[in-house]
């Protein structure tokens, strides 16, 4: 049996993962401002921030992981379930963190950052710039509490549940956000044909963001994967 105080900090660092998943999604929203907003860097911060919010959500799948395989300390919290009760000091704690997060955050601040890129948009175009890629992170940050609740639901809580986060990311984005990237591609095509100006790129990204899951297959059967 574990110590009352040990037993409380470990829910309350656990009670806390929630809330640290959706700051790390703010964080990745604004940083992909800086990787260009339509794009992104591998190994960059936007990804990192990704990776971060999954392993937060999926703590619980984590430590399943770590018990299955018998790891000492870890197996035998037997995936982090705790039975003692928690010290009622640990609750003000864990409220003040969450509605810090909910309220301050969520509510005050992410639309102020949002609006702050929209202007960084109007200001790109005036300069001659593409305000393409604010307009994305702003959009990002302001639905930033949908896209959260969505990625909830990627979590399977099995003890490959952060596998199955990154996975369940990766097959929203060739199924939901590469077709809606085509239509926007396609729609460039058709301004820069109209404006006498190369079009043609645009035409062969939207072929290439439409057929981004065969183009993976492909890739895996070349490999022998």
């Amino acid at each position: 049996m574990l110590p009352l105080f040990l037993s409380s900090l470990i829910r309350l660092l656990l009670d806390l993962a929630v809330p640290a998943a959706l700051v790390s999604l703010v964080l990745a929203g604004w940083v992909l401002r800086q990787e260009g907003g339509a794009n992104f860097q591998p190994g960059g911060s936007f990804l990192k921030y990704i990776l971060w919010t999954g392993i937060f959500l999926t703590v619980p799948g984590i430590a399943l992981w770590f018990a299955g395989q018998g790891a000492g300390p870890l197996g035998g919290l037997s995936g982090f379930s705790i039975q003692a009760s928690s010290a009622s000091y640990m609750t003000p704690i864990e409220n003040i963190v969450t509605n810090f997060v909910n309220t301050m955050v969520i509510t005050h601040l992410v639309p102020v950052l949002a609006a702050g890129l929209i202007l960084k948009a109007v200001l790109d175009h005036a300069e001659g710039h593409s305000a393409l890629g604010s307009v994305i992170a702003g959009m990002f940050l302001l639905a930033v509490s949908g896209v959260f609740t969505m990625v909830q639901g990627w979590n399977d809580g099995t003890q490959f549940a952060t596998t199955n986060f990154l996975v369940n990311g990766w097959n929203f984005l060739a199924s939901r956000v590469c077709p809606l990237g085509a239509s926007i591609a396609l729609s460039a095509a058709v301004i820069s044909y109209v404006r006498n100006q190369d079009w043609m790129r645009y035409v062969l990204s939207t072929l290439a963001l439409l057929s981004v899951s065969g183009l993976w297959y492909l890739v895996k059967a070349m490999v022998g994967v």
